[in-house]
């Protein structure tokens, strides 16, 4: 990476994507945040300002990677985010842990983040965006939507459909060829064995429920 990456948000997340960054070897500016004072320092490197900075003139000197992840309670957060820099014209990197294990045919698109431990197995396509957090497994033919989110220690079995911007609990488990709507949020945990309609969540045993 020849530009230094600003990270966008601070908090768990970020200490972790920063993580990934050092392990990478690419330099890091600092964190844009609205919740800490600019000048002041946050893991030993600078709060550069809040979110208005992406407009200074400087702003294109540098590549940006988000600090947050898709939260259930806010989910349309982090992608309103990610297209703000992109609609800015800005450079939003994939960000692959060192320790993650990619299929030479896994496609993936702009600002995809791919956590520690993770394994993505042949066939499979990661939309712009997405977030595969620590120790997910991917398998063959799967296909994950813009936005979505795999909580740590997710499973996806064979040609699995994950739609843009839905929420894969931590341990959830998605059988083969199960197909997971746009929006929708499956519990930690869940054993996941038919379709499950868009923006709903599901908890098994349980109606699921409109978002």
């Amino acid at each position: 990476m020849n530009k230094s990456i600003v990270i966008l948000g601070h908090g768990g997340h970020a200490r972790v994507v920063l993580d990934v960054l050092r392990c990478l070897g690419w330099p890091v500016a600092g964190f844009l945040t609205p919740d800490l004072a600019a000048g002041t320092d946050w893991l030993g490197l600078p709060v550069l300002g809040d979110d208005t900075w992406l407009q200074s003139k400087k702003a294109g000197d540098h590549a940006y990677v988000l600090g947050l992840g898709l939260l259930p309670h806010r989910p349309t957060l982090r992608a309103a985010l990610y297209h703000r820099v992109r609609d800015l014209g800005l450079d939003t990197p994939a960000l692959i842990h060192p320790s993650a294990i990619l299929a030479r045919d896994v496609h993936t698109e702009s600002g995809v983040q791919i956590m520690a431990g993770a394994v993505i197995q042949p066939g499979s396509m990661i939309g712009e965006d997405a977030l595969l957090n620590t120790g997910c497994r991917v398998d063959h033919d799967c296909q994950i939507g813009a936005h979505a989110h795999l909580a740590p220690g997710a499973i996806l079995c064979g040609g699995v459909r994950v739609g843009e911007g839905a929420f894969i609990g931590a341990g959830a488990v998605l059988l083969p060829g199960v197909q997971i709507g746009e929006g929708a949020q499956v519990a930690a945990g869940a054993t996941v064995r038919r379709n499950i309609p868009p923006r709903v969540r599901h908890i098994p045993g349980h109606t699921d429920k409109p978002l």
